[in-house]
């Protein structure tokens, strides 16, 4: 149960580690003590070097991390502002080979992303010369999650304070083109089709809230898969609280069954990457022939399934780890099933940012999440069937918890 004791996703806050580390050097101690006990000081030596060592190389990470983020503020040179996000990738993909840490590569990349577009958000107030309304912006799909990484298309919403009016929303569509096309030349991937570029992705607060009203009373099945993208959602801005308000208003209206309905069905129908007969789901044509899609068959489907348990019992936390753990707190999930999808979701994206690590800057993420099972040995193999096999419990679960309620 270590990691569900655990007090946040950051690997040095784990309450377990503490007593991890006190127990792998006292069963070190004893290895020694019983076939070398005069090598007991070296031992005790060489351990408490490689520990200073790591922690020293941690503090450097969190450091460069920051220094990067606080250079954002005094740069106004495009090809410098380049240099600066590629450094910072370089550092983040670093860290994550030297200790296979995901919520640290993650907590640094979403902090990161969130001070870039900050940054952006302010010098496009001070330089227009017009009054924006004050805004929020809101990440949604996996940055939404917290699990943004170079690779990820980030989905973005866009809310502001305001009456809505034509005059109001022209100013806003012609901000978040300015906003986009610096991201594009920042080298930052999106996923245009879900962005401020497009009416349906931006509006004021009673726009939102007219938006999801109707689109829950009509009940119509594409509209609320477009909708129900709104469970998972991060704040990069907020100002004068409206990414608080606006949550409010989501989880107001996509608690309600038609939202629910619709993500608890499309959760239980996706592939959890095994066959009936529990063989590796692999990709049968394309360029990708053979290997295991990643992001379809993993990583999708558990985090739709913990999004969805956290909206049909009205509970909002960020990122699959904390919503984990509050669907444990709440009696929503057995600690058995919560711990096993814990596991999961570290080893998905252990292999997702291990892939990433081979990847060349601007290819797509779905050319990239394909996993050539040839290259993990049996072991490696059999942690994968068994998360994949948790995935599957979660849908059960899932579909079984909802229709209890029918």
């Amino acid at each position: 149960m270590a990691l569900l004791l655990a007090k946040g996703d950051r690997l040095e806050d784990w309450r377990g580690l503490d007593e991890f580390v006190a127990g792998y050097r006292q069963a070190a101690i004893r290895t020694v003590a019983a076939r070398q006990p005069e090598a007991m000081g070296d031992l005790l030596a060489v351990i408490g070097d490689e520990l200073g060592m790591v922690a020293a190389q941690n503090r450097q990470f969190i450091e460069q991390c920051d220094q990067l983020s606080a250079r954002l503020t005094s740069i106004d040179d495009q090809e410098a502002l380049i240099t600066l996000v590629t450094g910072f990738y370089e550092i983040a993909y670093g860290h994550f080979r030297r200790f296979q840490s995901p919520p640290a590569f993650f907590e640094a990349a979403n902090a990161f992303l969130a001070a870039l577009i900050g940054m952006q958000v302010r010098t496009l107030r001070q330089q227009d010369g017009v009054e924006l309304p004050p805004l929020a912006l809101l990440a949604l799909g996996p940055a939404g999650r917290l699990e943004y990484t170079r690779f990820c298309r980030v989905q973005l919403a866009l809310v502001w304070g305001g009456a809505g009016t034509p005059a109001e929303d022209q100013l806003m569509a012609e901000f978040a083109e300015e906003l986009m096309a610096w991201l594009r030349a920042c080298g930052i991937a999106l996923e245009e089709a879900i962005s401020p570029l497009q009416p349906d992705w931006r509006g004021s607060l009673e726009q939102w809230r007219e938006r999801l009203e109707c689109g829950v009373a009509g009940n119509d099945k594409g509209e609320l898969i477009e909708l129900v993208r709104l469970v998972d959602q991060a704040v990069l801005v907020d100002e004068q609280g409206l990414a608080g308000r606006f949550r409010a208003l989501c989880s107001e209206q996509l608690r309600q069954r038609p939202a629910v309905a619709n993500l608890v069905e499309r959760c239980t129908v996706l592939s959890n990457g095994l066959g009936m007969m529990g063989g590796f789901r692999l990709n049968r044509s394309g360029p990708y022939r053979g290997r295991f899609a990643l992001l379809q068959h993993a990583l999708l489907p558990l985090g739709a399934c913990v999004g969805g348990l956290c909206l049909h019992h009205d509970l909002v936390e960020d990122g699959t780890p904390r919503r984990l753990r509050e669907l444990v707190r709440n009696g929503r999930l057995d600690v058995d099933l919560a711990e096993r999808a814990l596991q999961a979701w570290h080893l998905f994206s252990r292999h997702r940012l291990t892939l990433e690590l081979a990847a060349s800057p601007g290819q797509d993420c779905r050319d990239i999440l394909n996993l050539d099972l040839a290259l993990l040995n049996h072991d490696d193999q059999e942690q994968l069937r068994t998360s994949l096999e948790t995935v599957a419990d979660l849908q059960r679960h899932l579909h079984v918890s909802f229709g209890q309620q029918a």
